[in-house]
């Protein structure tokens, strides 16, 4: 089988039937028909006897990955795909964000670990966003759209407090859904029914920025900050000189309002960020 986002196209090939299936159900919003276009990378997933671990190819050399069931080892071919696609793609601008949507108008939440961009993307979530992604979105710098990674969205357990105990137990029954061991992977969309594929940006949201300096709960953002903001969240830091890196983001920065977000109460965090939306579609 074979998925992708944009023209990247990924492939799977598993004899088992049990691994065709879970690849189905967890590329399910990325599959696409077989193309004459050659993967940019392809996986094979085996087992290693009647009874012994299931195994991931890459190539001849040997396995990339090794997994105790079909579930897993299909999970594995995902993060490698979405590896793949932020390391060694010169033409894909990641970012490492949350991305939410309003009626096709999304919202870039960025941040460093453990700043709040999940909690923050889940509480609007819960306020009737959709939640496209936590942790990396690809966006186009010429029109401001953006996607998601192709892969689902990963909550950790005390997300668990915030979206309720219902909430997470139909997460839980949701077909694709996978416990891990810091929380679960699922796609919001067999949640809510509410897909998007892409959507148009309206604004970046900074939290816990280094050097800000807020009095208020947001503060707007020149464009030359948040495109020296954003550099340290691009898989095109390593890859580009100084000079070409700087140029793509300065641009994609003068056309996306950008803010400063300083720590709140949830509710008026998520409540500042729809101002902002209604400020920018009105």
């Amino acid at each position: 089988m074979q998925w992708g986002q944009g023209p990247h196209l990924f492939e799977l090939r598993a004899s088992d039937e049990r691994v065709l299936a879970r690849a189905s159900l967890v590329f399910r919003p990325w599959t696409v028909s077989p193309s004459t276009s050659a993967p940019i990378r392809s996986w094979t997933v085996a087992r290693r006897g009647p009874s012994g671990p299931w195994e991931v190819y890459e190539d001849a050399a040997g396995p990339v990955a090794v997994r105790d069931t079909p579930d897993r080892a299909v999970t594995a071919v995902e993060f490698l795909a979405v590896q793949a696609l932020y390391d060694r793609q010169p033409d894909v601008l990641a970012l490492h964000a949350a991305l939410v949507a309003r009626a096709g108008i999304g919202v870039l939440i960025c941040g460093p670990s453990e700043a709040g961009k999940s909690t923050l993307a889940c509480a609007l979530w819960r306020r009737g966003y959709s939640l496209l992604g936590d942790d990396t979105a690809i966006v186009d710098t010429e029109t401001l759209d953006a996607r998601p990674a192709p892969r689902r969205v990963a909550l950790r357990s005390p997300s668990r407090a915030l979206l309720g105990s219902d909430l997470w137990t139909r997460i839980l029954a949701a077909p694709a859904s996978e416990p891990t061991a810091e929380g679960c992977l699922f796609h919001p969309d067999e949640v809510d029914g509410n897909r998007q594929a892409a959507v148009h940006l309206a604004a970046c949201v900074f939290l816990a920025r280094r050097g800000a300096e807020t009095t208020g709960l947001v503060a707007p953002l020149p464009a030359a900050q948040a495109a020296l903001a954003l550099l340290p969240y691009t898989n095109l830091i390593r890859r580009l000189d100084a000079g070409a890196l700087i140029g793509r983001i300065g641009a994609f920065a003068a056309g996306l309002p950008a803010y400063d977000m300083t720590r709140a109460p949830l509710a008026e965090m998520a409540a500042a960020v729809e101002r902002l939306l209604d400020a920018r579609t009105r």
